[in-house]
């Protein structure tokens, strides 16, 4: 086990329920106004979005127009500023831009003596409030715009009607609490947050610099960077100096522990991929970690249920739960970068044994259609048929180099078989993008780390086990377990089995997670997600 994760992960999330039980804010209450009317229009506020003028037109409706913070004296104004503070430090403990939050702008107000300034201010802190808490139930940002398949929101919540309640009531801080996220995933996320960002406030961490694939027993200038680089994120202990150069088994124990926590192939061995990995800057990973804490801003306050089918899109694995304990883990491929796997929430009805791939158009013209214009005879080879052309099924009398993808009309369908590129089990779901689960003859695949090779679905590495999982509320004819889907499938007929009790699935990309230890670990951003949410973030 890595020294830094000896200690952090058995507090991680300790340490995430204190920071949200007791969130920067509580140490300094804003006092509340006495009553009286507020003379300054909210229209007349410069720099404020229409939407957020009507926000406040209706937080403010709820008070008759009374003043909600007291900014009268010194006093009362050095709490405001402190007030500020806790808000700036609200906003970084959740990853948030603090920039749109105006507090510096707030904070020269404070100087201010002029009365419209002291009302100016009011508004802004108000519009703060408004925008903070927005920002926490994911409201600001559509995903659905962003990702294909997005289709996760949290409950509607009125948010003036919920602040005025809180500032009311005095429980503003449990206020900021409940409306951000509850899932354990995202505390341990913002506690990472925060070691993270402590790294980077050090200067963060060295780079490796290029060369050879480092081995066992090697010595030299880069084995000590490389010590270095996996000391800073706590993989291994800091030599003492001039020690650190040799390549021993401490390193590789170490260097394999990184490996397996970053999607990378365990062998111990710093390769390019390796080295490109410990050469990402914390910076990087930072972006990452705040990327994953916005998509889970955005998840159903009743994600994750008891019992669901989950594929992490970069980490290439499916998930099984029942009654919220893990029963599965295994490898999946997904799509390519070009073809990506959306996300997914729906719920599994029914597994096909020994399925027929009725081939989507756009595969057959991108993909087929220039093997046949080399091959007129791809279609036999493939062992697939032209359907409805019962006089010629593999089409071997068509000039295939005449026919333009846009011209390719034809239907194709590939039967059952050891060729099938479904392999013999699909599992079935409605997706609008027409994505499934299935098995596949290349089994080769799931021997590589990294494994985006389909056209958007999921392959199994482990259909027939996944089935019998699925299936085991199927107790017909003593159930369906491994033997007899596998008998199904030697039987050779195409069947379909209904589940007899339906499961959620998702497909979802968490680039930033934490195991059944509490480790962190990182995955590639295949799909550049992360870094196109955090610049609509940013934008």
């Amino acid at each position: 086990m890595s020294v830094f994760w000896k200690s952090f992960p058995a507090m991680l999330i300790v340490l995430a329920l204190v920071a949200f039980l007791f969130w920067p804010g509580a140490a300094c209450a804003l006092p509340v106004a006495p009553a009286q009317s507020l003379t300054v229009n909210i229209e007349s506020i410069s720099g404020v979005a229409p939407q957020t003028k009507e926000e406040l037109s209706r937080f403010y409706a709820l008070r008759d127009f009374h003043p909600v913070w007291d900014l009268s004296d010194e006093e009362t104004l050095k709490k405001a500023g402190g007030f500020i503070d806790s808000l700036d430090q609200l906003a970084t403990w959740h990853g948030l831009d603090k920039e749109v939050y105006r507090l510096d702008d707030m904070r020269g107000l404070l100087a201010s003596t002029a009365q419209p300034d002291k009302q100016k201010l009011e508004f802004m802190i108000t519009a703060s409030l408004l925008h903070l808490a927005h920002d926490l139930h994911g409201d600001d940002l559509n995903l659905d715009a962003l990702y294909p398949g997005w289709d996760f929101h949290r409950k509607a919540a009125d948010i003036p009607a919920l602040l005025n309640a809180a500032i009311t009531s005095g429980t503003m801080n449990d206020f900021f609490q409940q409306i951000a996220p509850q899932q354990t995933a995202y505390r341990a996320l913002a506690a990472a947050l925060q070691r993270y960002s402590e790294i980077e406030a050090k200067s963060g961490w060295p780079t490796v610099a290029s060369g050879a694939t480092l081995l066992p027993q090697d010595r030299g200038v880069r084995v000590a960077q490389l010590r270095a680089r996996l000391a800073a994120e706590g993989y291994v202990a800091v030599p003492a100096e001039g020690q650190g150069d040799f390549f021993d088994d401490a390193l590789e124990e170490a260097l394999i522990d990184y490996q397996n926590h970053n999607g990378l192939l365990p062998d111990g061995h710093a390769g390019a991929e390796t080295l490109a990995a410990v050469n990402v800057p914390v910076a990087q990973r930072i972006l990452q970690i705040r990327a994953n804490m916005e998509r889970w801003r955005h998840m159903t306050e009743e994600f994750p249920p008891d019992r669901y089918v989950m594929v992490n899109i970069p980490d290439f694995t499916v998930t099984i739960r029942e009654n919220g304990v893990e029963v599965y883990t295994g490898r999946v491929v997904d799509g390519r970068t070009d073809r990506p796997t959306p996300f997914v929430d729906s719920r599994i009805l029914n597994m096909v044994i020994n399925p027929a791939w009725h081939v989507p158009l756009s595969i057959a013209r991108k993909d087929i259609l220039p093997k046949l214009r080399k091959n007129p005879y791809y279609l036999e080879k493939l062992g697939a048929v032209i359907v409805g052309r019962d006089d010629d099924p593999a089409g071997t009398t068509i000039d295939w180099k005449d026919v333009s993808p846009k011209g390719f009309t034809y239907r194709l369908r590939q039967d059952p078989g050891d060729m099938n590129s479904l392999g013999q089990l699909k599992f079935n779901f409605y997706s609008p993008f027409g994505v499934y689960m299935h098995g596949t003859p290349h089994q080769e695949l799931f021997g590589k780390a990294t494994r985006d090779f389909s056209s958007g679905c999921v392959r199994l590495a482990e259909p027939t086990r996944v089935g019998e999982i699925l299936l085991e509320d199927n107790k017909e004819n003593g159930g369906w377990d491994q033997q007899r889907i596998s008998d199904a499938i030697d039987a050779g007929n195409t069947r379909t089995v209904t589940l007899a009790s339906p499961i959620s699935v998702y497909f979802l990309y968490w680039s930033v997670f934490f195991d059944s230890d509490g480790k962190i670990n990182f995955r590639k951003d295949i799909y550049g997600y992360d870094s196109s949410l955090m610049n609509k973030v940013k934008n």
